[in-house]
């Protein structure tokens, strides 16, 4: 890409009920240290408690696994904690929000403290 030109980032949209994540979450997924995800605003508010999703590793879409919601919750940035069990720990709340503002890069924006999230536990239930 030359220089000056812009390059927008675009939202991936998955099927329905195929939730992706990068490749290293992905393997820890399958090693069943990740059991949470935390989603920006309402696009996966459609899973309930029971469903059962496709995991698929983002970088080449291949599908890993089978995991079952078996909770949910919707918190605020500020309040997404800095280590929690199941979850990839964050030194502090600034490298959590460049994470996450990169994963949310289609934004055009850094996320901000009141951005709403989707707290999403889930159990693996099978290895693809």
């Amino acid at each position: 890409m030359a220089s000056g030109d812009v390059h927008t980032v675009q939202e991936f949209v998955p099927d329905k009920y195929v939730v992706p994540f990068a490749p290293e979450l992905a393997g820890a997924i399958l090693e069943r240290s990740k059991v949470i995800t935390y989603r920006f605003g309402d696009k996966y508010d459609y899973l309930q408690v029971g469903d059962e999703v496709s995991v698929q590793n983002s970088a080449t879409q291949e599908v890993v696994g089978k995991a079952s919601i078996v909770n949910k919750k919707r918190l605020l940035f500020k309040d997404l904690p800095l280590d929690g069990a199941g979850h990839e720990s964050y030194k502090s709340k600034h490298e959590q929000r460049k994470l996450f503002s990169g994963y949310y890069a289609y934004l055009g924006r850094p996320i901000e403290d009141d951005d709403s999230f989707l707290a999403l536990g889930f159990q693996l239930i099978d290895k693809s």
